[in-house]
């Protein structure tokens, strides 16, 4: 298997064409270029069709699902249970820019979990090692264990309107 360098908006386009959870990139590639996510390589420059525009790309983004985003083997390379936790929050951002403020409800008994600043989220407490939400403008504790992370990605999942199932499947992620 070879790794290949592309651009940021050509990979969110590749994951926002998952069409089930733990598809490859190499799957929705055969499946976008040939028809088939399991044909034989063949000459793929002849399968190649014209490139998506970029308002294109947009509109999915603003009605997508967050399993259009991600895939097992995406999430598994990142590093580690707060690696895991961002990516997946960073993709539900994604999936629901304009809605993504709903998980500022998503509080502990006597911590925010979310908010729109580091300071925000230092003013109830020490040591909780805010960080920012890749690519948004939220703020996320991250000195919390991995149950506990867990069930942040739950409720977040739960506020963006995600079924129960849907929000185990993506807690299970971390």
């Amino acid at each position: 298997m070879k790794n290949i360098q592309i651009e940021e908006d050509l990979y969110h386009y590749i994951a926002s064409q998952t069409q089930n959870i733990g598809e490859s990139a190499s799957e929705i590639l055969r499946r976008l270029l040939l028809g088939d996510a399991n044909a034989p390589t063949p000459e793929i420059a002849e399968a190649i069709t014209p490139p998506v525009k970029q308002q294109d790309v947009k509109t999915e983004v603003e009605e997508g699902s967050v399993f259009n985003f991600i895939n097992q083997e995406e999430v598994t390379t990142q590093k580690g249970a707060v690696g895991r936790f961002l990516f997946l929050l960073a993709a539900l951002h994604r999936a629901h820019p304009t809605n993504f403020k709903k998980v500022l409800e998503v509080k502990g008994r006597e911590r925010d979990y979310f908010a729109t600043s580091s300071e925000e989220l230092e003013a109830h407490g020490s040591s909780i090692k805010p960080k920012i939400i890749p690519d948004s403008s939220f703020w996320v504790v991250t000195n919390n264990n991995t149950p506990r992370k867990k069930l942040i990605i739950n409720g977040a999942a739960l506020a963006l309107g995600y079924s129960e199932e849907e929000a185990e499947k993506l807690r299970d992620f971390i």
